[in-house]
């Protein structure tokens, strides 16, 4: 009976041991070590100065001399101990280095600091130190937050170091029963702080997924969102959509300064409205509305809806001037106007590129707070262009391109071409679309990867290629290198302008006749097509291109979208143009020379 129930509780207790085991998680390493990095540095460098104090000939407690004789005898350090003690000061020093500045992973990082705390160890206990010390060294590891693994690895090399040393000066082995309980301890504190460190951990990833998730969402009602401070004035985090609409960097001032005058005692009691029901309305009840006006600095009146909802009843704060207690999404009522705030604001704004859309319903309740103007703008007679910014547009020469791309320099401004490869299919397109277009063409070269990773996804609704001909230029320029004869004398034929914009009926190549010549060209760095006359579907690029065509916006679209693109893209007319992405901005390269087809 007794056996039976002895079984059964051991079998019990190793279930709820293996099943923790499984659940059993750790945060990763570089989130630790963000959280931790101050601690560890404190750590590291109180052990630097206790190490460098013995090199220096200080005086210790050697532990040894307690067991044999029962009282403890203080010595100074001897020569060798100074030395490895040194040693061990400049190791705790250089691990100092490596977590104030960031220079290595969090994975070397914990390896070293475990490693160091060892050689440490051993270092004292081949001078008899095997008691407290051995102790804080072992609560190091755990308030550094040293993982689960690396921290039972470590205590097993210092006990089994204690253990060896002991067995040398015929101390006898030590292993009592408070010591493996000691050990057994130390590793469950350690793996519960590791398991809440998981929990933390997991709580803030899933809070900036949602607040990742709230932004996007909210900036499918409102332009902008700001957080004003509970006092209800301060702006405490600005954006830069907000300070392209005011005219000024927004962030730390008043909000009210950009109200007109007689709008001011409306926003207060809007805002005394959101407040009056924040303790007791549900979720499910809609935010304040008000519409009203914004005058930013040097900008004409701009038309808005503002939602305010009151969150300091949630967050806990009161009338604090740098605690959150307002979030305040505001909705542009005239779009088009907007943007034209912003644009004589601030003409090089990365909010003018997210330009507010054509028009937006109300369907939040204005709380009794609406203004005679109405809160969403009257739908438009016509559709409204988006105004975006301009390309950086640039004139070089033929010759003068063909050097840069060549050399490897910078003289027209372009980014350098690092691949010997890839720069000779750029200089391949360019010869080719110089001696052998005779007619406008799209041509575009980029890593095969690139294309791939763009425009064949197989997503529903993603971008992506589709062949004009029915695949009819792709198959016939399979294998062909672009310096192959082939390869110039079948673009030549392609880029030839018919009346209907079609291969001849009487081409020799019965598969030719009818199809249409369009689309562009996809080339690899290896020189090989990818696909030939092409419809690149779902590419857009935040910026307009006046006075061209869609060829020469679906040129930007590529460069825009595609990593590492250079795009060709030559005109009927015969102007050549060169299309790069550098950083954030499209470059166009308008092509001057002679040898043009």
């Amino acid at each position: 009976m007794v056996l039976d129930s002895a079984r059964r509780g051991f079998a019990c207790c190793l279930s709820y041991v293996l099943g923790y085991l499984s659940r059993y998680r750790e945060a990763p390493a570089a989130w630790i070590m963000e959280h931790y990095r101050l601690r560890s540095a404190f750590f590291m460098a109180n052990w630097a100065i206790v190490d460098l104090y013995l090199a220096c000939g200080g005086y210790t407690v050697a532990d040894q001399e307690y067991i044999v004789t029962g009282a403890p005898h203080i010595k100074p350090a001897e020569g060798w101990l100074r030395l490895m003690a040194f040693g061990c000061a400049l190791l705790w020093l250089g691990g100092l280095v490596i977590v104030l500045t960031k220079i290595a992973p969090a994975s070397f990082f914990e390896t070293y600091f475990c490693s160091v705390l060892m050689l440490d160890c051993f270092m004292r206990t081949s001078h008899g130190h095997h008691g407290l010390i051995n102790v804080i060294y072992v609560y190091s590891m755990m308030l550094a937050g040293v993982r689960l693994c690396p921290f039972i690895v470590t205590v097993l090399m210092i006990a089994m170091g204690i253990q060896v040393h002991n067995a040398i000066f015929s101390c006898g082995w030590m292993c009592k029963p408070s010591l493996v309980w000691s050990f057994v301890a130390f590793v469950l504190v350690d793996g519960a702080h590791q398991s809440e460190l998981r929990c933390l951990y997991d709580a803030q990833h899933s809070l900036a997924v949602k607040n990742k998730a709230t932004a996007r969402l909210l900036s499918s009602v409102c332009d902008v969102a700001c957080w004003l401070a509970a006092d209800g004035l301060t702006i405490l985090e600005g954006d830069p959509r907000l300070d392209a609409i005011l005219g000024c960097k927004a962030e730390n001032t008043q909000f009210t300064c950009y109200l007109p005058v007689e709008e001011r005692q409306r926003f207060q009691s809007a805002k005394a409205s959101a407040a009056k029901g924040s303790g007791t309305k549900q979720r499910h009840d809609p935010v304040v509305l008000l519409p009203s006006t914004l005058n930013g600095a040097g900008c004409r009146p701009c038309q808005v809806d503002l939602f305010i909802e009151d969150v300091r009843a949630e967050l806990g704060t009161a009338e604090e001037r740098n605690l959150p207690g307002f979030l305040v999404g505001i909705r542009l009522a005239i779009p088009d106007c907007a943007v034209m705030c912003m644009a004589e604001c601030d003409p090089e704004s990365p909010a003018i590129a997210a330009s507010p859309p054509l028009y937006r319903g109300s369907t939040l309740e204005s709380d009794g707070v609406a203004s005679s103007h109405g809160g969403a703008a009257s739908l438009p007679e016509t559709l409204l262009s988006p105004r975006l910014p301009q390309p950086v547009l640039h004139n070089c020469t033929r010759e003068a391109l063909h050097r840069a791309l060549l050399s490897g320099t910078c003289e027209v401004g372009l980014p350098t071409v690092e691949s010997p490869r890839a720069r000779g299919a750029v200089l391949a397109s360019l010869d080719l679309i110089c001696n052998h277009a005779s007619g406008g063409v799209l041509f575009c070269v980029a890593e095969a990867d690139a294309f791939e990773q763009v425009l064949g996804t197989g997503v529903p609704g993603a971008p992506c290629t589709q062949s004009s001909d029915q695949g009819y230029m792709t198959d016939s320029l399979r294998g062909i290198h672009i310096r192959d004869a082939r390869f110039q004398d079948s673009f030549r034929e392609y880029t030839r302008h018919t009346h209907n914009d079609r291969w001849p009926e009487d081409h020799p190549d019965e598969w030719a006749r009818g199809r249409p010549k369009d689309g562009a060209f996809l080339l690899s760095t290896d020189g090989y097509r990818v696909k030939c006359s092409a419809k690149l579907l779902g590419l857009t690029a935040p910026v307009r291109w006046e006075g061209v065509g869609t060829k020469h916006e679906a040129a930007l679209a590529c460069a825009w979208a595609i990593p590492g693109a250079s795009v060709f893209v030559k005109s009927d007319s015969g102007s050549l143009h060169f299309v790069q992405k550098r950083e954030t901005t499209l470059h166009v390269y308008q092509v001057d020379g002679d040898g043009f087809t």
